[in-house]
């Protein structure tokens, strides 16, 4: 009788963290009460609060191999980096310091790299719920995000759409063209090949968008759309409003640049996701009393019109 051999997989968890002590604890303690531990975690901390000793403490009660490291220069695509160059597990499991895993989640994700026999599959991302997900206006929100053009903009090479699944994965794993930072599994071979952008410095709006376009078309990326992460959108550590408005159009602006086809079907999609969100956000803050969203839309006219004024500095000068 001839004996099946099982594909069993490691893990290691890798978790960034800037100055969000409290919500980076909620975090880690979904991390120890899984039904199936981590191999190693790994915390990397780029914030002015350190939270590796408290931390440091609890893992070692679960008998979870740690690894805590200090950068000075804060940057999320960094941080990631360095966490995949610690890591010795076969899948690395990317999350957020505000993000809170349910318990059998690196179970359910562990059983689907050992399903995939072949190492077919590049990445396995999961869905993100926010606490507010079911509220009418949050629903109201993505809706007319959507038809305003957001995410509408994505390369139209993917790797996962010429992929066969094996049986086992069928119908559990849908082809993605984008996964979240706070929810994103690879295979450690494909994360060491393929390291974060860190032009993207900070907070790093849009680097798991930019991350994806550019693995996906190498490396077949899916998304387990029974596997859902909470994420608690902790206020520590985020740029005011009028700052992200800039970001969201400068990181656009790059990855559609690098990471996209780059013709003019792109370009008028990018286009039509900033006219969109301007809209969108200057309506809706002069509709709530919350004036945050009047501030993103300003920030993100405000970078255009800069990179309007650099286009015609250049043609003029010939640069």
């Amino acid at each position: 009788m001839t004996t099946m051999t099982k594909t069993t997989v490691t893990l290691t968890v890798i978790l960034p963290t800037h100055d969000r002590p409290e919500a980076a604890e909620r975090s880690v303690a979904s991390i120890l009460a899984q039904t199936r531990l981590p191999q190693e975690l790994i915390v990397v901390d780029d914030g002015a609060c350190p939270v590796g000793e408290a931390i440091g403490r609890r893992v070692a009660e679960a008998g979870v191999k740690f690894h805590y490291q200090r950068r000075d220069l804060p940057s999320l695509p960094a941080s990631r980096n360095r966490g995949v160059a610690l890591a010795s597990s076969d899948i690395v499991v990317f999350t957020e310091d505000d993000v809170v895993l349910p318990p059998d989640y690196l179970m359910q994700l562990a059983r689907l790299y050992e399903g995939d026999s072949g190492a077919l599959v590049g990445g396995i991302g999961a869905v993100v719920v926010e606490p507010d997900s079911d509220a009418p206006g949050r629903r109201l929100w993505e809706a007319l995000a959507r038809s305003l053009g957001q995410g509408r903009w994505t390369p139209r090479c993917c790797a996962s759409r010429y992929l066969s699944l094996p049986d086992k994965l069928r119908g559990k794993l849908a082809p993605a063209r984008r996964l979240s930072g706070g929810a994103m599994s690879l295979r450690r071979s494909v994360a060491l090949a393929e390291p974060f952008e860190e032009a993207f410095g900070g907070y790093a709006l849009g680097e798991d968008r930019e991350y994806s376009f550019r693995v996906g078309r190498l490396h077949a990326l899916f998304i387990a759309p029974a596997l859902r992460v909470c994420h608690e959108r902790a206020p520590q550590g985020r740029p005011d409003m009028l700052r992200r408005g800039r970001m969201y159009v400068l990181n656009s602006l790059h990855i559609a640049r690098h990471s996209t086809d780059r013709g003019a079907g792109t370009s008028l999609l990018v286009a039509y996701d900033f006219v969109g969100m301007i809209v969108l956000y200057s309506v809706w803050g002069l509709l709530r009393p919350r004036r945050e969203n009047l501030r993103f839309a300003t920030g993100m006219i405000t970078a255009l019109a800069g990179r309007l004024c650099e286009g015609i500095r250049e043609l003029l000068l010939g640069s």
